[in-house]
């Protein structure tokens, strides 16, 4: 495609780049400056644009422009195109974080956004500046497929289920607990089987969260505890455990990112539940990649344990 509106359109790389600049941006200035040229030079592109592709293409808004439907739909074949060639010259020029303007994709469940998300963005925030990330929360099933298409460079969790040609690397070894407030009565002694069964609890639908796990183990045991509050995500987790006398049970790690875990008790579940590996993955087509090597060595070396 990109061949093809050379040769019809006579366009560009720098041209086709300003042109997703502006479908980003909505903003005429704001894309100028990105790209480092004046504003009638890239509203000069604009004309010329308009005038091959016969349509406006940009429309004024209330802060710039809004791309038209054209200019969506061209856009969103251009970007993973463009994101392609940047990766090809990057793996012959050499990556420099610093000076590095790429966009890195990367998969994260709720509880890897709650755990590595803050650290990762302050750290690239530090050392490469122009570098943006764009975090997604993909099924289960369209991992695989996410990272060999290139919709994410980067996978990061427990995710046994990715198969095919990845790769992935061990940079935690988690396992569960069980956290209630420190004034709950259960906090004063060790945690038995028969007081977590009889407790009330609070649980987390989500897969990350280990429920389905407390469940199978309570099952094979054929017992059964009461969940008393069932709730999607674990933005909301903290302020109700401090606040009720549940028992939650998730990995170690989650709870230990809680803004204040210190104000919560937290024990051995009294259960056989696995332990398991957190991973960052990648595709064999980003094996040679200098930049996704670099971002998957920081992950490791930001969130590894020592």
């Amino acid at each position: 495609m990109l061949s093809d509106i050379y040769k019809t359109y006579n366009w560009t790389l720098a041209e086709l780049h300003a042109f997703c600049l502006i479908c980003e941006c909505q903003n005429l200035s704001q894309a100028a400056l990105r790209i480092g040229i004046s504003q009638s030079a890239i509203s000069l592109m604009v004309q010329r644009w308009r005038q091959a592709l016969g349509d406006p293409l940009f429309v004024r808004a209330r802060y710039g422009v809004a791309p038209t439907q054209i200019a969506i739909a061209l856009r969103e074949k251009l970007q993973p195109l463009l994101e392609e060639v940047g990766i090809a010259l990057t793996q012959t020029q050499g990556f420099n974080p610093a000076q590095s303007t790429r966009v890195f994709k990367v998969h994260m469940t709720d509880i890897g956004q709650l755990v590595f998300l803050p650290g990762l963005n302050n750290f690239v925030a530090k050392h490469a500046p122009g570098i943006r990330l764009v975090i997604k929360n993909l099924g289960w099933e369209a991992l695989e497929s996410g990272l060999s298409s290139g919709e994410i460079d980067l996978a990061i969790g427990s995710l046994p289920m990715i198969k095919g040609r990845v790769h992935s690397r061990v940079f935690r070894h988690e396992r569960y607990v069980t956290a209630m407030r420190k004034g709950h009565p259960l906090a004063k002694n060790e945690l038995d089987l028969e007081a977590f069964v009889a407790a009330d609890h609070l649980a987390i639908d989500a897969t990350s969260s280990g429920h389905s796990l407390v469940e199978n183990a309570l099952r094979a045991l054929d017992m059964r505890r009461n969940i008393s509050l069932t709730i999607p995500h674990y933005l909301a987790a903290e302020q109700i455990l401090v606040s009720s006398n549940y028992l939650l049970t998730v990995p170690n790690v989650a709870v230990l990112s809680f803004q204040d875990p210190a104000a919560l008790c937290i024990v051995p579940t009294p259960l056989a539940l696995p332990s398991f590996d957190v991973r960052v993955h990648w595709h064999e087509r980003s094996r040679q990649d200098e930049g996704v090597r670099w971002l998957r060595t920081a992950i490791s070396d930001l969130f590894g344990q020592r």
